[in-house]
């Protein structure tokens, strides 16, 4: 991805994906009051779209770590925002609307708020979760000691703050996660355990 002479931010395929449905969806989100960039343009393989100033919620945690209760409590209510959008026809399968990636990473603090990016892997199933897989890319990330802390003060208050029951879907999501890139051992040894959590 580059930021065009005119403030735009281009995103290029590398995987030979049609970017025109990302497009799509990133539309659809935004004319039902989600906040996402602005599409420009999108061909099938760029993708044109307003650029959103900010840090990504991921680094305002590190550099802020007495902030990480109230950001756990900002992607819970980006989550409710996603609850209350119905699916759009376009995505196959059946269920709500998921992002499946929807992470600190994944979100900047801009201007005039949050804004989700990265909607490439939206489908369709079960809110809980699609809540379980943010729980999951964090709970495995590899952080310094210091930053561990600060982590689980971040997932202590997303958890209190959205559906209890996507706890259940944690194993799925551990599933999902480890199938979806290669994995050092080490984090393949942590979701193998949440996977197998749902044997016990």
């Amino acid at each position: 991805m580059f930021i065009r002479s005119d403030g735009l931010l281009v995103k290029r395929t590398r995987t030979g994906r049609d970017l025109r449905r990302e497009a799509e969806m990133m539309s659809y989100l935004s004319g039902h009051g989600i906040a996402v960039p602005r599409v420009h343009d999108a061909t099938a393989d760029e993708l044109v779209m307003q650029y959103v100033p900010g840090p990504r919620m991921s680094e305002e945690i590190g550099r802020k770590p007495w902030l990480a209760g109230r950001l756990g409590r900002e992607l819970a209510d980006l989550h409710h925002c996603l609850d209350a959008i119905a699916a759009p026809d376009f995505l196959s399968g059946d269920g709500d609307l998921l992002h499946l990636d929807l992470h600190p990473g994944n979100v900047v603090l801009g201007p005039e708020g949050p804004v989700v990016l990265d909607w490439a892997s939206a489908t369709k199933g079960d809110r809980r979760l699609d809540v379980a897989l943010s729980w999951v890319s964090l709970a495995v990330a590899k952080l310094t000691t210091a930053r561990r802390l600060t982590r689980w003060s971040f997932l202590k208050s997303f958890m209190a703050n959205v559906d209890p029951r996507a706890r259940e879907a944690i194993p799925e999501a551990a599933r999902i996660r480890l199938e979806r890139h290669d994995r050092d051992p080490q984090e393949r040894a942590m979701l193998e355990k949440l996977m197998d959590e749902k044997r016990h």
